[in-house]
């Protein structure tokens, strides 16, 4: 049941201070901004997944986003200089390492 660990890099993205309290970031000018950095993602075959977290009450918080990049230096570049939303402060973003080492997919 031995697979070769995967890295893949996490960015979770929360409100950041230029957000404007009581309005969902999806709906704040900027968001836009957001949705592009992870079309580019999907373009340049890097965005491996992406979505919200919702709370008890269906209330969208906080956000995740895994990249496949060969270092975590490319990942921090594309999270924090590519992604407008996060330049612009509407968004906050950490980038974390993620070592998957169990999936029950299988690898070819």
């Amino acid at each position: 049941m031995g697979m070769t660990p995967r890295i893949w890099f996490v960015l979770q993205h929360r409100p950041g201070p230029a957000a404007k309290p009581g309005v969902s970031v999806t709906d704040q000018p900027g968001f836009a901004e957001h949705l592009a950095f992870l079309n580019r993602r999907a373009e340049d075959g890097t965005l491996v997944m992406a979505g919200p977290f919702e709370d008890v009450d269906g209330a969208v918080d906080e956000a995740m986003t895994v990249l496949a990049t060969a270092t975590l230096e490319d990942a921090l570049r594309l999270a924090e200089i590519d992604d407008e939303a996060v330049r612009s402060g509407l968004l906050a973003v950490t980038v974390r390492t993620w070592t998957v080492v169990m999936t029950p997919v299988t690898e070819d």
